[in-house]
């Protein structure tokens, strides 16, 4: 069958092309420091959310890292070939978009049901963590530390339930999409957006309204979603 491809060029996909081009390339090498997204903007001519974009779409597929507090840096991981940057953005996206609607099923019920049984030293764990996250982003800590505290924090809601079968699921889906978690964590203003709705669950758990429990937690998940996968196809 004789087709040719449709394409649709944004400038998101021109500057994801560019900078994996100076990376595949080694004219940016593992471990060099990207420029921060002010200086990107100015580069290429566009804007701070369009930069935002991109540094995002490139954690995604592995060929850049970033720090807390720190900016970004090309992976050592590197060894995509150019062509087919695009296609593993897209399929990268595929799997947090399996991973939103995993969520979507199974933390809305666990968090208002927690809601219903919760104690006040737990709730105060919450609060502790929530606080302890805020210093390590303001410190620069690493995606892993700042992935342990918040399976801590999902441990405590879901141990409030009491439910033995509860926990073992949300134990196990913690452990299949441990990595994905550690990714997204990378993608700038993850961290950020995660201490946020966190607060804004606790907040809610203790008014003790459940419909506001839920749009919660509805409302973390989309903001996540929206995160790492603001570009459009």
């Amino acid at each position: 069958m004789d087709v040719k491809p449709v394409t649709h060029v944004t400038v998101a996909d021109q500057v994801m092309a560019q900078l994996g081009d100076l990376i595949l390339t080694g004219q940016l090498k593992p471990g060099d420091k990207l420029p921060n997204e002010r200086r990107l903007s100015a580069m290429f001519g566009t804007t701070r959310a369009r930069i935002r974009e991109v540094l995002r779409s490139l954690v995604l597929i592995g060929l850049i890292e970033t720090r807390m507090g720190d900016g970004s840096y090309v992976s050592t991981a590197n060894n995509i070939p150019h062509e087919a940057i695009g296609l593993m953005f897209f399929r990268e996206r595929s799997k947090y978009d399996q991973l939103y609607m995993a969520r979507k099923v199974l933390e809305p019920p666990v968090f208002v049901l927690a809601a219903e049984l919760i104690t006040p030293a737990q709730i105060q764990r919450l609060e502790d963590i929530v606080a302890t996250c805020e210093q390590s982003l303001a410190y620069g800590g690493s995606a892993e530390d700042f992935l342990a505290l918040i399976t801590e924090y999902d441990a405590i809601i879901v141990e409030s339930t009491g439910n033995s079968i509860l926990i073992a699921l949300m134990a196990i889906f913690r452990n299949m999409s441990h990595e994905a978690y550690l990714t997204l964590l990378r993608v700038p203003d993850s961290a950020k957006n995660s201490i946020k709705h966190r607060k804004k669950i606790v907040e809610a758990i203790k008014s003790g309204n459940l419909d506001r429990v839920r749009r919660a937690v509805v409302a973390h998940m989309e903001s996540a979603k929206n995160i790492y996968g603001s570009k459009k196809s």
